[in-house]
């Protein structure tokens, strides 16, 4: 067998058997330039923070054009819908977000009165929250109630007593073999880093985000178990998650999750992470925060590559105790 038909092979495996996918969305193109009617959607795989980006993008772009925003995840579906109505809608958007006007997505599609957005950030193009943006985020923004009151509860059980916070946030997973991705931390990083920070600081408290189980047990294990808090999301071994079915409404839980998570590092007075869409949310809304990034660079655009580069970055760290700042 060639060479070539060999790594195809192992690369339609990987990707049938460890990557998750999104439904098939349906076709829709632009009808009507003119129309005031502007459709927000994407056919991309976005995490959630990615979403919520392009969104606010997008939202900008209709207050400077006067166009009227129909944000569609019913037809133009993501990661996070489920497959049954859930309270009360097909739109994933509004499992998490209040709507942001009363239009009905069905009757706009209806009446062939309509345009879509281009499937890309405008304004961020380096797929990074900006300050440029927070007028929008504040006028849109407004979180369903549910979320609030579950974000509410960490809030005070978390961040009422206790100060100079460091947020931790791990990312493993998927985000180690993602072409053409930022690389997430490695442990040996994690753990030099960390440790660095918490005596230059004196900092005695951890919250923990992270959805990489092997990542989990790796902080609880080299850090004081009281010194660390965290909210028992969802956590896996597996870089495909979103189509475990593992307990009911499993993908809005993941997006749920995240939320929280994001609006509970808002609240840290130091952040280690390297770039990820949580990170950025949590500095975007609020500023003060002392970010330290990791930078590891971004994977290979190649996934031939991009499944084996993040093994060897972790091999020179733990071999040659090198770390990127």
């Amino acid at each position: 067998m060639p060479v070539i038909k060999i790594k195809n092979f192992f690369i339609n495996h990987y990707l049938a058997n460890y990557v998750d996918k999104i439904e098939k969305n349906i076709s829709i193109k632009s009808l009507d330039k003119n129309s005031k009617f502007y459709i927000i959607a994407s056919k991309k795989k976005r995490g959630f923070f990615s979403i919520l980006l392009f969104v606010i993008n997008h939202l900008k772009f209709c207050d400077e054009n006067k166009l009227i925003p129909i944000i569609d995840m019913k037809f133009h579906k993501t990661l996070y819908n489920e497959k049954k109505i859930l309270f009360g809608t097909y739109n994933s958007w509004e499992y998490f977000f209040k709507k942001i006007n009363n239009f009905k997505i069905d009757k706009i599609y209806n009446s062939k009165k309509f345009q879509i957005c281009k499937d890309t950030n405008i304004y961020t193009k380096n797929n990074k929250f900006n300050k440029n943006l927070r007028n929008t985020y504040k006028k849109y923004i407004k979180f369903n109630d549910k979320i609030l009151i579950k974000y509410n509860f960490f809030k005070k059980k978390f961040f009422t007593k206790n100060k100079n916070i460091l947020g931790i946030h791990f990312r493993g997973t998927d985000m180690k073999y993602t072409p053409n991705h930022p690389l997430p931390m490695t442990r040996k990083q994690v753990l030099y880093h960390a440790k660095n920070l918490m005596k230059r600081y004196k900092i005695k408290k951890i919250f923990l985000v992270t959805e990489d189980i092997i990542n989990f047990r790796f902080i609880m294990d080299n850090f004081k178990k009281e010194n660390i808090f965290h909210i028992a999301n969802f956590r896996s071994s597996n870089t495909k998650v979103f189509d475990l079915n593992m307990r009911k409404s499993h993908k809005f839980k993941l997006g749920e999750e995240a939320l929280i998570n994001g609006l509970c590092l808002s609240n840290c007075d130091f952040l280690l992470s390297s770039q990820t869409g949580i990170a950025d949310f949590a500095k975007f809304i609020n500023p003060k925060i002392k970010f330290f990034k990791i930078n590891n660079g971004y994977n290979s655009k190649k996934i031939s590559f991009s499944l084996i580069k993040f093994t060897l970055i972790n091999f020179i760290h733990i071999f040659f105790n090198v770390f990127k700042k």
